[in-house]
Formats: C-alpha cells, structure tokens, sequence
C-alpha cells in the first residue's frame, strides 16, 4: 500500500468548520459580485452571513481553547 498524502482531518469537527467557512467565503463573494453587477447593496439578502458568521466564530474560539488545553 502506498502512504498517504494528505492530512485528513481526525475530528467531524473539521468538516463542519470548513462548511460554515465556505458558506461564509460563497456569501461573501456572492454579496461582492451583486455589487459590482447591479452597483448597489440593495436587493441582496445577508441572512446568511448573519446566521453562518457567529456559528464559525464559536467553532473558532472553541478550536483556540482547545488548543490551549493541550
């Protein structure tokens, strides 16, 4: 068998952080590109910023506390 790689992350954990921070990253860009379509901020929903941002901000300082336990 061959090694491996890659790092895979050990934990679900890392995959749950990764999806909220492409959500985050895909808002972000959507938001942007509306903006320079249209030339305006309005007509755009940031709902899901608003709700992914404070989800990844806990997944990150928890990350952070558990780091410093170690």
């Amino acid at each position: 068998m061959s090694e491996q790689t890659a790092d895979l992350p050990i934990s679900q954990n890392e995959y749950i952080a990764g999806a909220f921070f492409g959500l985050v990253t895909l808002d972000l860009f959507m938001f942007l590109t509306h903006c320079l379509l249209n030339g305006t901020t309005t007509g755009y929903n940031l709902s899901t910023i608003v709700i992914t941002l404070p989800i990844l901000m806990v997944i990150y300082f928890q990350r952070l506390h558990s780091h410093q336990d170690h």
